[in-house]
Parts: structure tokens; C-alpha cells; sequence
């Protein structure tokens, strides 16, 4: 990347005020065909940037793909010619951020992973001996790392750096001339690895989906639970719903909503975590340069904060400034070995998200799950019946937080137990 200085001379050479963000991006992966029976290598390099200009408190943006200081001019030269037409707003500033910091959080060396040892790992899953109506249906494993650099027009020059690791691995089966598939995905900070215990589990958890069921759950209020990564699905809705440009133009399901509110139930906490350890959303500053901070969400129920850019943080206060945008979430709340306990159905997937009323927070989603006893033993796996509620009364009636708390991906969040929700 060219240096500071003559970056720096672009905006002098303008007269404007602006910033860069340039992103620099590295990663090795194999895939494998099951249908061929064949492995793909592939080892990439890119870059992209985003320059920011702000005139006269109006602003234009322009993307580079395949960044370099020979397009940067370009980029200067568009975004001048238009921004004029912009919508003026006294709010649109460049953040006043001026040092210079550069934060590395990554734990793997891509130097020290190579095709080889990616190819390693992916056998162990390839030559598994699957039961025998399985089969493999996809494999993915893979590193990747990135450099995101802020330069601004005062002479702000930030870095952060980081890598992670992905691991996808999804069987299928058929049973009685009905078939289904199952998966794991896994985003970590740790070196990829393939665990006999995960593909052991992937497994179990597939023969107990295929096994011929007759079993019909009647429409009624129920206890239920949530597995982690359906809780996640839901918790992405809320956090698209906070940031406070959406609330002040009346677009989101939190509009009626204020600070201090009384929200959700009281026996959980939710906190935004920019430098969480072995978590892969640690982020130091965000696109306008804003030095990122760790801020609680949600406070035994209470609404405690929204998202703010620079913009919305100078119409209200600039005590808002550093929680711009999701980064790690922690769920806080007692772990309980026993939250499935008195709930009739462990739902494990859900379908269609995209269908949930965003400004009401209203759902009616199909799905499946295990059927449970009362002891919240798995006795049988069901197909076809709905959930339905809303975003506000499902996290109002949390009955029981589970102690399987993520430890990858950004969510270090469990599964759920809830109470009195409609099955359809």
C-alpha cells in the first residue's frame, strides 16, 4: 500500500475532507465434490477500498475494487463531481480522530497453514465411516485473514488485523425413501480442525431425524426451546431493528421505544463486545475511524443502548460514539443444565426469517425439532409444525437459559427454553 503522505496529499490537493478505508484480504480453503469424488484447492489475495468525502456537510462515497494509490485520484475526481447534489445535513462531519494505532488480534499464522495441512484435516471427515445409509453431501475448510486500514484528511492512520479459520462439514441420508441432511459450520479463531467427536455427533443427530415418525404434536401454548444458533437468528433481527437512525425515522420495531425502557425479561443481559477473546468479530474501530467500546445492549431486560454512527451520536450526544455496530455479543445470564426441562419441544431449525414482520417484530415460521419429555429427554423428531409469536414476547419469556453457550463464531450466546409461545 502507498504510504500516508501521499494519500494525505489528495486531500490537500482537493481542498476536502474525508477518510479511506482500505481493506486487504488473504485466504487458503479446499472444498470437496462427494459427487466426484474430488478436492479443489484455491489460495487468494485481494483488496478493495472505500473513499469518504465530506464537502459543506454534504457526502459521497466511491468503492474501488482491486485497490491501488493509481485509482485513489479517480475516486477523488468522481465523488467531486457529484457531491453537490447530495443532501445537505449539518451533522455530516468528518470524525474529529486524529491518532495513530495499529491492533492485532489474530491467532494464526496463514504462513503456517498450508494445502497440505487443510488436506489433512478434510480426510478425516472423507474417510469417516459414515452409517450406511449416510453419506457425505459437503466439505469446506479454510483460513483467511484481513488488514483494514483508516486513513483520514486530519492524519489519522489506523490498522487492525485479523484471521480466522471456517469449517463446514453437512451429511445426508434417507430412510424409508425420506431424506434429510444435517450440518455443522464452525468459524473460530483457533487453526481449522476436524473433530471425530463433531462428525460423530452430526451423525447421531441425522439417524435420530430419519427415524420413521408418526408422532403429531397438536396446535396449543407449549414451553419450547430455541438450539444457540436459532437464538442467534433472532437476535440478528433485534440488533438490525437498533440503530438509532432507523428509531428516529420511525423504521424499526424498537420505534416507540426509549432508552430505560423496560423491554424483555429481567433474567438476562446483553453486551457488545469489540475485544472478546477467541470470538471473530474483535474489531478496534469502525469504517468512520471511531475507536469501538464496550457497551451493554440490554440490561436485565432494560433497553441501554442503540447504534450509532457519527452522524446520529452529534444529533443526540457524543457519549454515543464507539458502539457503531455489532462486533462480539455476549449473553449474560446463569447457564442451567437443565433448561429443557418441562419444555415439550427443542426447535432446531426454522425456516424463512426473511418473512418476519420487522417493524412488528411478528413471525409464523415452520420448522422441526426433538420432542421431549417432561425431564426434557429427545424422544422422537418432528416435522411440519410452526412457531408462532413476536420478537418482544419471545425474549419477554425466557423460562430458562441453557449452559452450551457458543465458543465460536461472535455470539457467546446459549440455547433457551421460553414460556406460553403458540404452536401451530
Amino acid at each position: 500500500m502507498e504510504n500516508k503522505e501521499k494519500i494525505l496529499k489528495l486531500f490537500e490537493k482537493y481542498k476536502v475532507d474525508g477518510f479511506l478505508n482500505i481493506s486487504q484480504t488473504s485466504s487458503k480453503s479446499l472444498e470437496y465434490s462427494p459427487l466426484h469424488k474430488e478436492k479443489s484447492f484455491e489460495s487468494n489475495e485481494s483488496s478493495g477500498a472505500s473513499l469518504t468525502l465530506i464537502k459543506n456537510n454534504k457526502k459521497g462515497v466511491y468503492k474501488i475494487d482491486s485497490y491501488s494509490f493509481s485509482k485513489l485520484e479517480n475516486a477523488f475526481l468522481n465523488i467531486l463531481e457529484f457531491i453537490d447534489f447530495g443532501e445537505f445535513d449539518k451533522d455530516i462531519k468528518v470524525p474529529e480522530i486524529y491518532d495513530e494505532i495499529t491492533k492485532d488480534f489474530s491467532n494464526i499464522d496463514l504462513n503456517d497453514i498450508s494445502l497440505k495441512d487443510l488436506e489433512t484435516e478434510a480426510d478425516i471427515f472423507i474417510n469417516y465411516d459414515f452409517a450406511k445409509n449416510l453419506k457425505i453431501e459437503g466439505f469446506s475448510i479454510g483460513v483467511s485473514g484481513v488488514t483494514n486500514t483508516y486513513i483520514n484528511s486530519a492524519g489519522s492512520f489506523k490498522t487492525q488485523i485479523d484471521n480466522s479459520s471456517s469449517l463446514f462439514m453437512e451429511i445426508t441420508g434417507e430412510n424409508a425413501g425420506v431424506g434429510d441432511t444435517n450440518y455443522k459450520y464452525i468459524s473460530s479463531k483457533q487453526k481449522p480442525k476436524v473433530s471425530i467427536k463433531d462428525i460423530k455427533e452430526i451423525e447421531k443427530e441425522l439417524i435420530f431425524k430419519l427415524k420413521d415418525s408418526k408422532t403429531k404434536l397438536n396446535p396449543g401454548i407449549y414451553d419450547i426451546a430455541l438450539d444457540r444458533d436459532l437464538v442467534i437468528e433472532f437476535l440478528d433481527i433485534v440488533f438490525s431493528n437498533m440503530s438509532n437512525e432507523q428509531i428516529r425515522l420511525g423504521l424499526s420495531l424498537f420505534a416507540k421505544n426509549n432508552i430505560g425502557d423496560k423491554i424483555f425479561g429481567d433474567n438476562f443481559t446483553i453486551i457488545n463486545n469489540p475485544n472478546l477473546e477467541n470470538y471473530t468479530g474483535n474489531i478496534l474501530f469502525d469504517k468512520e475511524g471511531v475507536t469501538q467500546k464496550k457497551t451493554i445492549l440490554f440490561e436485565k431486560g432494560v433497553f441501554k443502548a442503540k447504534f450509532y454512527d457519527y452522524k446520529n451520536a452529534l444529533k443526540t450526544s457524543l457519549d454515543n460514539l464507539g458502539n457503531s455496530q455489532v462486533s462480539n455479543i455476549e449473553f449474560v445470564g446463569e447457564g442451567n443444565s437443565d433448561y429443557l426441562k418441562g419444555c415439550k419441544i427443542l426447535f432446531t431449525n426454522l425456516m424463512a426469517f426473511h418473512t418476519v414482520d420487522e417493524m412488528t417484530g411478528k413471525f409464523s415460521l415452520l420448522g422441526e425439532g426433538y420432542l421431549l419429555s417432561d425431564s426434557g429427554e429427545k424422544v422422537d423428531y418432528i416435522k411440519n409444525i410452526s412457531l408462532s409469536s413476536d420478537i418482544i414476547e419471545l425474549f419477554s419469556n425466557i423460562k430458562s437459559i441453557g449452559d452450551d453457550f457458543k465458543k465460536d463464531g461472535n455470539y457467546k450466546v446459549p440455547s433457551l427454553s421460553f414460556s406460553n409461545l403458540k404452536i401451530v
